[in-house]
């Protein structure tokens, strides 16, 4: 039996988006990209490769491997949780905007931001916003624990508001995928010792991937599994290895180099989605790439 047989509408997304004009769709466009899987990766990909050298963030980079470990977990648990539930998004949540005085570069961007397809329960966006900057909150050294709490629940509130404001997600969605991003949180922060042992998750994110398979062999539950088993097996070959922090700015540049080039990869299998055994080849390199960015970056240098 499926939950909430009746629907999920308790009518706020409806008046948000009803009541937003343009300007607003485009800010929450914005604002949503905070919560934004290509943005959380590249948030904790670059704390990891910057390490203490990252500004006001920076940590060692065995607890920023954590974030980014958190990141990975996140696309494979919304892959699998969509994929069991398969319940749809509200009504004209795949219309953009009619805005015809945008240039014809920036209008695929555009609609990229302010719409959304497939399943819709629960919120990917809550749920990942909720565990990465969760988990960065509770790493990170910047201010006090109740300053770093208060700054998280902001960005998570501002990012589910952008969802119903933008008309992608009913209010059930977000409020379910920020209970579960704090519950998992929660258990990952505890099973990875205070984020000192991110193999833990790395691990964590294949078990959860390979589940993930059982809705289907579609390019995000590939994906995400190839990527997950990529980043483990990277990491348990040069865990001891990698630095924990930066000898120098040169290595932390490489190091950056690399990261961009695992990016562009995965932006390549996204745009050109080949055979489903590339894209499990071509996620398990972009994502080692990444997890291997320092100590390649070291050696370069």
């Amino acid at each position: 039996m499926r939950p909430f047989p009746n629907g999920r509408s308790v009518g706020v997304t409806e008046a948000l988006h009803g009541l937003a004009e343009w300007p607003a769709i485009l800010l929450f466009g914005l604002v949503t990209q905070l919560g934004d899987g290509w943005f959380l990766f590249v948030l904790g990909g670059a704390l990891f490769v910057a390490g203490e050298e990252f500004p006001v963030l920076g940590i060692d980079r065995r607890r920023a491997l954590f974030v980014f470990g958190l990141a990975l977990t996140y696309v494979a648990v919304i892959g699998a949780l969509k994929g069991f539930f398969g319940l749809g998004r509200p009504p004209g949540a795949m219309e953009p905007l009619d805005l015809a005085w945008v240039p014809a570069a920036l209008a695929p961007l555009l609609e990229s931001a302010t719409t959304a397809d497939g399943p819709g329960f629960p919120s990917g966006h809550a749920l990942g916003t909720t565990m990465v900057w969760g988990g960065l909150a509770l790493v990170v050294d910047w201010g006090t624990a109740r300053q770093r709490a208060v700054g998280v629940a902001g960005v998570i509130g501002l990012v589910s508001l952008s969802r119903l404001v933008l008309g992608v997600h009913y209010l059930v969605d977000v409020v379910v995928g920020s209970a579960v991003g704090v519950v998992l949180l929660g258990a990952l922060y505890r099973f990875s010792e205070s984020g000192t042992d991110p193999s833990r998750v790395l691990g964590v994110a294949v078990g959860v991937g390979v589940l993930g398979l059982f809705n289907g062999l579609t390019f995000d539950s590939v994906a995400a599994i190839g990527g997950a088993l990529g980043g483990w097996v990277v990491w348990r070959a040069v865990a001891d290895s990698t630095p924990a922090r930066p000898t120098n700015r040169g290595e932390v540049l490489a190091g950056f180099a690399v990261l961009a080039g695992a990016g562009l990869l995965f932006a390549a299998l996204e745009a050109f989605e080949p055979s489903l055994a590339l894209v499990f080849a071509g996620a398990a390199v972009a994502v080692g790439g990444a997890v291997g960015a320092p100590l390649l970056g070291e050696r370069a240098v």
